[in-house]
């Protein structure tokens, strides 16, 4: 008995992290801008979200700064904090929670970049509907690129050093439905088919 409680304290200890790694300084969290907050790639949620094993501290710090923020939060930096969390619950397998997340992420104010599609796209992988997926794929491979895109890549490029291509998150939605079946984390790190 005592030779399996040592085993499972090891194992325990080999695949969880130490009770501190997710550990942070609320007050300095709730203190950033929408902007510091959400999109510092290596502050704010991110920061934490990186750490092995804080995914739900992560999503949990999102709805606690959204909740925090909620009156003066703009409709854009609500939408974005909305689907920030339903990807880290999607990473969870949380799939209800996720679904009603990404769903709440949709800007209905902004119709013309083809995300509805995308995010259409992840909850039927979510739900297992491939055809919905197909469906939402090929609808955001048509969509057009805004007047502004070469405004908009220079500006993507000149903030975080990486080339956009259009249509946004194609990419995402393609490796969905190579890799339907398995989890959100391996479709959206982008497996290959098997």
């Amino acid at each position: 008995m005592l030779a399996a409680v040592v085993l499972a304290a090891a194992v325990l200890a080999q695949t969880s992290s130490p009770p501190d790694a997710c550990v942070y300084d609320k007050g300095a969290m709730m203190a950033l801008s929408p902007d510091g907050f959400d999109q510092d790639l290596e502050g704010g949620w991110r920061a934490l979200s990186y750490k092995p094993g804080c995914t739900e501290a992560a999503a949990d710090l999102l709805a606690a700064y959204r909740t925090a923020h909620w009156g003066s939060l703009t409709p854009a930096q609500l939408h974005v904090n909305y689907w920030h969390e339903g990807q880290l619950r999607a990473s969870l397998d949380q799939r209800l929670r996720a679904k009603r997340l990404l769903l709440a992420g949709v800007n209905p104010a902004i119709t013309s970049d083809g995300f509805q599609d995308y995010a259409i796209g992840t909850v039927a992988f979510l739900d297992n509907d491939r055809e919905a997926l197909q469906a939402a794929r090929d609808r955001l491979a048509a969509t057009p690129p805004p007047d502004n895109w070469a405004e908009t890549v220079s500006a993507f490029r000149e903030r975080f050093g990486v080339e956009m291509k259009w249509p946004m998150n194609l990419n995402v939605l393609d490796s969905m439905l190579a890799c339907f079946g398995r989890s959100y984390d391996e479709a959206y790190k982008g497996c290959k088919s098997q």
